[in-house]
């Protein structure tokens, strides 16, 4: 049953909705911060206003108790859908290293996101650690995106695997290293841009400069160190529309070789010019709820599609050999 094709679509079915869950929880914890609506069922966990499941009457009179305890149930669901694909992943792919390095990757981080959302609502923490909290939903996301598409291309060499017992490599020869450092790089550039963002968001102080394309106020201020942290949080994203454009023009002289590398890199591109825009709109609509869910949004996209183009600039790892390609050797050196 495992080496049957169904089982391998399964899988990635499986591994699909994974990720899709993820956003989805991730979207209503963004959504849960904004409202401010984490401390809708008190400082408990797992209970809600000492109940496991709180009553519908109890749920519509409390929009943020709503908020707060579908935030809760979503995170089991993704525990299990990822936990089902993970080990369909590791069954059917496990020769491969992409697939147990994600597969770990994606239960470390989800696991890690749970447990600090549990902490920042039983110890009301500060806007550090739910930074801290955003980064780490964003690293689980795009290491469950990660999973699926190395999941998907695993399958593609799965057939050649079983009528030859030879696991070929999921990635492509590794361009230089130049290019290598520099796609790496701008992937904590834009995690420490992220950071800032989510810091002076969750600070109280967001909504609080104007101007364009940095901040007008003058630095005598009430959040006098959110301005500095603004200041650089816009620096940074005008570097980045930047480092984007030069990764584009890189890969597309790469792009009879590794294709791959340039769609990464187009996507990165299209990202953070959308997410440049909702930063603009997130500034004139003083911070809408609108302006503010499309652009943690999208920078989920921008994320991945950053991290991608690193990870696939890596050289490829030698696939595990398996018994059937240990066989298939003897045969041919008997021969």
């Amino acid at each position: 049953m495992i080496r049957s094709r169904g089982f391998g679509t399964f899988v990635f079915i499986v591994a699909i909705l994974s990720a899709v869950q993820n956003f989805i929880v991730n979207g209503i914890g963004f959504l849960d911060a904004y409202t401010g609506s984490a401390f809708g069922c008190g400082h408990e966990w797992f209970l809600c206003n000492g109940q496991v499941l709180p009553s519908l009457q109890a749920l519509e009179k409390s929009l943020s108790m709503f908020i707060e305890f579908m935030h809760r149930v979503g995170v089991p669901i993704l525990t299990v859908l990822l936990l089902v694909s993970a080990v369909g992943a590791l069954l059917r792919y496990r020769g491969w290293r992409e697939i147990q390095l994600f597969v770990g990757l994606s239960i470390f981080f989800v696991l890690l996101e749970a447990v600090l959302g549990g902490l920042a609502v039983v110890y009301n923490e500060p806007a550090s650690v739910i930074a801290t909290h955003f980064g780490v939903s964003l690293l689980a996301f795009a290491c469950t995106v990660l999973l699926a598409i190395y999941v998907r291309r695993a399958e593609r060499v799965y057939g050649e695997y079983l009528e030859s017992g030879v696991k070929l490599p999921l990635r492509d020869p590794a361009p230089g290293v130049s290019f290598r450092w520099f796609a790496w790089l701008g992937v904590p550039i834009l995690y420490l841009d992220m950071y800032i963002g989510a810091y002076i968001s969750s600070s109280g102080a967001g909504d609080a400069f104007r101007g364009l394309p940095f901040p007008a106020e003058s630095g005598i201020y009430d959040f006098h160190h959110a301005l500095l942290l603004d200041w650089v949080h816009r620096s940074f994203a005008l570097f980045l529309v930047l480092w984007m454009i030069a990764l584009v023009a890189w890969t597309r002289r790469l792009r009879g070789e590794r294709p791959d590398l340039f769609r990464g890199a187009v996507f990165a591109l299209v990202f953070v010019v959308l997410q440049a825009c909702s930063g603009v709109y997130l500034i004139v609509s003083h911070v809408s709820v609108q302006a503010f869910m499309l652009h943690v949004s999208i920078v989920s996209g921008l994320f991945v599609s950053l991290l991608y183009v690193a990870f696939q600039s890596v050289p490829p790892f030698v696939p595990a050999p398996s018994r059937a390609s240990v066989d298939v050797g003897r045969e041919r050196t008997a021969h």
